[in-house]
């Protein structure tokens, strides 16, 4: 990696930025998920998240709970391995357990914007032909209106944490996380 700028990390020949860390060793399984390869790491503390708007916290155990509780509710609705799930949520302590579980299946996560329109939550769903999606009460109606010409409707989880009218909208996060006793 020659000229590399030692500040920023820059390389001018492929221009390309690297870390200024030094690298760690990746494990030798090279299909360990990327889920228990994180949750394997020795972290420095109890708490994982800490919503600031509410004060709520996840521990690091409530976390990894919750992550398999959903990951295992995902896995019994038939997600798998190449499935892409789609979650349009405002930032919160869910979004990590709800990505987290996904990706521990092997599935991919596409995220949206909840600024983003109906039209272009439509098109992001029509490119990336999502199998479920995660959202909140609030949001649900850009997912309604974004996915009103598919032949197939969008199985949903709500995230909201608090019960609302649901619209029928059979899933809900908050049970996902309790199989296992979060």
């Amino acid at each position: 990696m020659a000229s590399v700028d030692s500040r920023s990390g820059f390389c001018n020949s492929n221009s390309t930025f690297y870390s200024k860390r030094k690298p760690i060793p990746l494990p030798p399984n090279p299909s360990l998920d990327v889920t228990t390869f994180i949750s394997s790491q020795a972290h420095l503390g109890r708490t994982a998240f800490i919503d600031a708007s509410t004060g709520k916290n996840l521990t690091f155990a409530e976390l990894w709970r919750a992550v398999e509780s959903v990951g295992d509710c995902l896995s019994d609705m038939g997600i798998r391995k190449g499935h892409v799930v789609l979650l349009l949520s405002p930032n919160s302590i869910l979004f990590p357990v709800v990505c987290l579980s996904v990706m521990s299946l092997g599935a991919v996560i596409t995220t949206t914007n909840p600024l983003n329109t109906a039209a272009e939550i439509a098109k992001q769903i029509k490119d990336s032909k999502p199998v479920i999606a995660f959202t909140t009460a609030e949001l649900l109606p850009k997912i309604a209106a974004a996915s009103g010409g598919s032949k197939k409707r969008l199985p949903i989880v709500l995230m909201d944490e608090e019960r609302v009218d649901s619209a029928g909208e059979g899933r809900r996060l908050a049970e996902m996380m309790r199989r296992r006793g979060f």
